[in-house]
Parts: structure tokens; sequence; C-alpha cells
């Protein structure tokens, strides 16, 4: 998660981006030699000391089922902290465990009938965070494709997600950022324009799809937007488009630390768990809280509010984490779940991090940083030792370069392990 990071839509190339700030490059230097495990603690000990006053809490796990897993570091790991972004690792797995990595979003155009002059053209949100402005051309180009010429209602469908477009959780000075943009049925570039998130998401995406049905030669003589009422039986489906299969959209939630993405998995969770909440958000944490406990991960290790981290009232352990990354890895899906993690020195929001250190290229994790909080969980396959599952949570008053600085040298310290 980065509250600052420039926004980019979803027409604009990539900015990798993480947290608070842009990453300096790490000062952990690549260390000669290696460590036995007897070792280990003494050295990631070192590197934490650089933040004495800290709150931690880090576990070190090898890779592996129940049972056959060992601990190999650990320290405050029941200790719950502020997880900041490390947040989406709980809600990108629930959401690859639940709906599965082909899993696709699909936005439905419904006409009254399928004639050139309608009545009313609705378009039924379904809260796809990749819908951009050339998805609604292709809608367009469809409808104009079947014959329809004019429509005298055009109805944006914004029912889907039900409740505040907001979390309650998320500061004042956060809501509106392009970082922390409205959450609702009918996204549109991400709910962003260039200088920030959109100030009505619904009308902006209507808006949107009007200018661009007017273009394509389909007049409309009036529009609106319908929140609280579902669209009525009878309506003929005339055209659609639909999102990247889920694998992309973790893909951008974990290597991005998008916001957004993020905030539409867990109401897609939460709205497909319970149809009929007025709330999305908060049968979102119930569904991801259901799913992580069938998977193994201890309930009373962690407290969501959010999807994304961006709100200080999540709590979590490193014990959570690391059993969450554990359930993962046991999965067929395991690894499209670490592409899905930024990797050391290479991509994503640790494409800056671990430079010239022996974690480049084996370390796959989720970043995290808020005001406050630094954090990283992810994997660890050392060249000469089991792989590993790690997770690190660090709440502080220290500068969010000082506390990555130690929390990568403790890093680099794991892929220093080998078997003696």
């Amino acid at each position: 998660m980065n509250p600052t990071r420039l926004f980019r839509p979803a027409f604009i190339s990539t900015l990798a981006a993480t947290s608070l700030m842009v990453p300096s490059p790490v000062r952990a230097q690549a260390a000669a030699g290696t460590l036995c495990p007897a070792q280990l603690g003494g050295a990631v000990n070192r590197a934490l000391a650089r933040i004495p006053s800290a709150k931690l809490s880090m576990l070190v796990q090898t890779q592996g089922a129940v049972g056959i897993r060992r601990n190999v570091y650990e320290r405050n790991a029941a200790t719950q902290l502020v997880p900041a972004s490390n947040n989406k690792i709980f809600t990108t797995a629930a959401a690859l465990k639940k709906l599965g990595a082909g899993y696709r979003i699909t936005t439905p155009v419904y006409g009254n009938s399928s004639g050139a002059e309608l009545a009313t053209l609705r378009v039924i949100g379904q809260g796809d965070p990749s819908l951009s402005t050339t998805q609604l051309n292709s809608l367009a180009q469809q409808l104009r494709q079947r014959g329809i010429r004019q429509t005298n209602l055009l109805i944006g469908d914004d029912t889907v997600f039900q409740g505040e477009p907001f979390n309650p959780f998320w500061n004042e000075g956060d809501r509106g950022q392009g970082y922390a943009a409205p959450i609702n049925s009918l996204m549109l570039n991400e709910n962003n324009i260039y200088t920030g998130a959109v100030p009505n998401a619904g009308n902006y995406f209507v808006g949107a799809f009007r200018n661009v049905l007017t273009k394509t030669g389909i007049k409309v003589t009036a529009s609106t937007l319908v929140k609280r009422t579902p669209a009525p039986a009878g309506e003929v489906a005339l055209a659609s488009v639909t999102s990247p299969p889920l694998s992309s959209l973790i893909f951008e939630t974990n290597q991005e630390s998008n916001n957004v993405y993020a905030e539409t998995l867990l109401k897609t969770l939460g709205r497909l768990q319970d149809p009929t909440s007025l709330n999305t958000n908060t049968s979102g944490v119930a569904a991801v809280k259901s799913i992580l406990t069938e998977m193994g991960v201890n309930p009373n290790r962690y407290s969501m509010v959010d999807g994304s981290g961006l709100a200080s009232r999540n709590r979590a352990s490193s014990e959570a984490f690391v059993q969450t990354l554990q359930a993962i890895a046991l999965l067929p899906e395991a690894q499209i779940y670490r592409r899905s993690l930024p990797v050391a020195g290479v991509s994503g929001t640790l494409s800056d991090r671990f430079r010239n250190t022996s974690a480049r290229g084996i370390v796959a994790a989720k970043t995290g940083t808020i005001s406050g909080v630094v954090s990283l969980s992810g994997y660890v396959t050392p060249r000469s030792y089991s792989p590993l599952v790690f997770s690190i949570l660090v709440n502080s008053g220290y500068s969010a370069s000082t506390v990555r600085s130690a929390v990568d040298e403790a890093v680099v310290a794991l892929t220093r392990l080998r078997s003696c």
C-alpha cells in the first residue's frame, strides 16, 4: 500500500509503488559466508537491535505441512501489530482459495428489448477493478453491432456492493486520495483521475459510458445511477465485458500493492458469501475469516477491518501470516500465488530493495508501509537450506527507511542459512 504513490489508471503503464515513500536502495549488503541454524538468532537479533524500542513480531518456519514444518526463529510471534499492506496476504489468499485462479468478473449490459430504440439500457456493475475506458468502448461497439441506436434512459446499476464506498476506518486525510479511492460496483479506471480519486464513483462511470455511447452513434436521452433497486426481471442481455482471471488480479494486488484491487476482492467475497448483506465490507471480512480458518489459520491471531491494510485499526501477528502462507503453499495454486508476490531486487514493490545482496531473486514477499509501520512477509529459498516462510512486523517511531534497513538485513541473514 502506498499513500504517496502517483495514481496509475488501468490505461497507463504500471508504476511500481508500495508505501509512504519510494524505497531507497537497501543498506544491507551481501554478507560473506553462510550461517548455521544455531547462528541465525544472533544474526537476526543484531539486525533488529538497530531499532531497539520498536514493537516486533517475527516468525520464520521451514516450509511444509503441519507436523513437518519447524520454527527457525521466533520473536513475539503471537503479538498482534498493525500490519499495513501485509493485510493483502489475507485477502488475496482467501480469494484464490474460494474463487480459483480462473475466476473472472463479468460486467453485463441489459436492455428492455433488443430493438434499435430502447426505453432503458442498464449496465450492471460487478465490482471489476480492472474495468477501463477500453472496456466501455467494447461495450458500446457490441451494442452498435446489435443495431442499438437510441435509449431513452441509461441506468448505471450500482447495487451489487452495499454500504459506504469508503471504509469507515480509513483516515479522513486518506479518503479520496489516489491510493484510497471509493470502492463501488461500477468501477472505472480504478475510480481515479489524474488529480486523485473521483468525487462520485458511480456518476463518473455513467457519465463516461454515456459519452462513449454518444461517440459510437448511440443517442442517450437521459442517464441515472441506481444504488438500491436491483434490475427487474425480463430484461435482455445485450453486451458484456470480462475481467482478466483472478490470477492476474491478485498479481496486480500484491506486486503493486494496489489498494483498489484488494478492496474489490474483499467486497466480492462478501457479496458472494452473503448476497443480502447491507454492508459488503463487513461481510467480506467475515468471508476472509471463514475461508482462512478452514485453511488452518488461527482466527484469534489477527483482526481485519479492510482488505488492503490502509486502516490502522487492522491487527495481525507474524504467526497468522506464516500460517496463511504455509496453507497457500500446500494448494495446487501455490505457484500462482507465489508469482503474485514481489521478488527481491527484481519486481514490484521489492524491485529497489535487496539489490546486490544474497536475497536478490530468492525472496518473494509482500511489503507493507503506513505511518509507523513496516512489514514484510513471504518466502525465502536459501541456496543451501530448506525453503522458508517468514513474517516480520514492526511498529515504531523510527523512519521507514531505518526500519526497512533492519528488516532487510534480517531477511538477508535467512538467505545465508545452510544445514550444519
